[in-house]
């Protein structure tokens, strides 16, 4: 019998192949033994040399599928400094693979821990898409997910047209700080199926990095959930998204950047070496760069700042 194709897709400029190539290296390490995955590749106009690395990822367990794609579209929009333009692509995934009636997206700055075969086959009903609930909704439960991780009823968005009303959206939007996430929640908003955090879970913003002023109980509520602390959530995750500032590719102190430098190994890169930052060397760069531009003066402000920003840092009741 042949095994079922799942459609996995992903997006990447000429920045982000190799935090791609991990991804995908521990999407194919932990699959079942029974499961196949086409992951489709949305490539934001990258280079040859990167199409290169990434038909390499075939020579694992899947099927690797490239995708070119134009950014021409969304030039005149600005986003976020540290985003790339590239993200709005999602806007077109449906559209640009018409084979699959579902399809499951994940961002690049993520590790697969478990075989994603349930998830793919969340029923979707009439809904748009599913995905997991941001965490900010403890506060104020507006329904908004992370559109990190997407299942997407494909056929009701290509039947709806709904990637031309998703893009008239965002140039609606104008020069803002504003990316697809927030397009996503404003376009579908009432059409989406809430899953599990497991499946979508942001060790930054669980253990200490970005302190949240909540319990557990609370994110349980949201979660509808039965975890005892925030170690044993990370711990059941079936992906981990490292979707915070500090960056398991730049610093070795963010949370689960071990494990995350494990599948680097294994990956296509895995031979070549690369500088990351330990805390001292984090803040010895940061402080080299601030005297270089504004002198001791500027050191000193960041130094007190730093020590402002520590005593003013709530402990977070997890009980």
């Amino acid at each position: 019998m042949e095994k079922e194709l799942i459609p996995i897709v992903m997006i990447c400029d000429d920045n982000f192949v190799m935090q791609t190539c991990v991804a995908i290296t521990s999407l194919v390490k932990n699959k079942n033994v029974d499961t196949n995955y086409e992951v489709f590749v949305v490539m934001a106009e990258c280079s040859e040399k990167s199409a290169d690395i990434l038909r390499g990822m075939g020579r694992m367990d899947c099927i690797i599928t490239l995708i070119q794609a134009s950014l021409e579209d969304y030039r005149e929009i600005k986003q976020l400094a540290h985003i790339s333009i590239a993200c709005l692509l999602k806007f077109d995934i449906c559209e640009l693979i018409k084979e699959y009636d579902k399809l499951l997206y994940l961002d690049g700055d993520i590790i697969v821990r478990k075989d994603l075969s349930e998830l793919y086959h969340t029923e979707l009903g009439d809904n748009y898409a599913a995905g997991v609930k941001e965490l900010y909704c403890m506060k104020k439960d507006d329904g908004c997910i992370n559109a990190g991780i997407m299942l997407f009823n494909a056929r009701k968005m290509r039947e709806d047209g709904m990637r031309d009303i998703l893009v008239a959206k965002r140039k609606s939007l104008g020069n803002r700080s504003s990316m697809d996430q927030q397009t996503y929640n404003m376009v579908i908003k009432g059409r989406i199926r809430y899953i599990s955090i497991a499946y979508n879970c942001v060790p930054g913003r669980l253990a200490g990095e970005v302190k949240m002023d909540y319990t557990m109980a609370e994110l349980n509520a949201l979660y509808e959930t039965n975890y005892k602390s925030p170690a044993q959530l990370i711990d059941d995750a079936a992906i981990l998204h490292f979707a915070t500032g500090n960056k398991p590719w730049k610093y070795t102190f963010a949370p689960c950047a071990g494990e995350w430098y494990t599948y680097y190994l294994l990956s296509p890169y895995g031979k070549e070496p690369f500088k990351r930052y330990g805390r001292w060397g984090y803040r010895f760069h940061n402080m080299s760069g601030i005297l270089k531009k504004e002198g001791w003066t500027g050191v000193v402000t960041y130094l007190q700042k730093r020590h402002d920003k520590s005593t003013r840092k709530k402990t977070v009741d997890w009980d």
